[in-house]
């Protein structure tokens, strides 16, 4: 009988080191699909930035700039949240709070440049809406970061990315 549950235990752990082989390739595929993703992204915003420049408001290119330099920042927050979860092999949250924090400014950011557009127009209010709705968003995922430090004894490891 114990020799039954050895056999058992050992084509269990075979099958719990296959999979996290797997998942550690998986999670290294998609970091380095990030990690190009993200170049070609920072290579097509400056270049759209120095290409458009002499030509419209330089206010619309900077904001143009500001909103493909976030998600440039967003892909290299995911990237670095893999790289912790590679190293820890444990998820964080923290990283995918700062995350949507940045998503929801960027997406502040877009619709108040849009905002100047639709103003006096039926559309404005729910323009307005949508920004009330992404800085409660921004609040309260940024209350949530706090309240994770604070709970971690306000270490700044999570925050740093940096491997134990």
């Amino acid at each position: 009988m114990r020799h039954r549950d050895d056999d058992k235990r050992r084509g269990r752990s075979w099958v719990a080191a296959l999979l996290a082989y797997v998942e550690l390739l998986l999670e290294t595929a998609v970091a380095l699909a990030l990690s190009v993703g993200g170049l070609v992204l920072l290579s097509a915003v400056v270049y759209d930035f120095v290409r458009d420049l002499g030509q419209g408001p330089v206010l619309s290119h900077m904001l143009e700039l500001l909103s493909g330099l976030l998600l440039v920042y967003i892909f290299t927050e995911l990237i670095s949240t893999i790289r912790v979860t590679i190293a820890r092999r444990a998820v964080q949250v923290e990283p995918f709070l700062i995350v949507g924090i940045v998503a929801a400014i960027r997406r502040l950011i877009v619709i108040s440049a849009e905002a100047e557009d639709v103003l006096g127009t039926p559309r404005f209010r729910d323009v307005m809406l949508e920004i009330a709705i992404l800085a409660a968003t921004a609040l309260v995922l940024g209350m949530t970061v706090l309240l994770l430090r604070f709970r971690h004894g306000g270490d700044d490891e999570a925050a740093s990315g940096s491997p134990e």
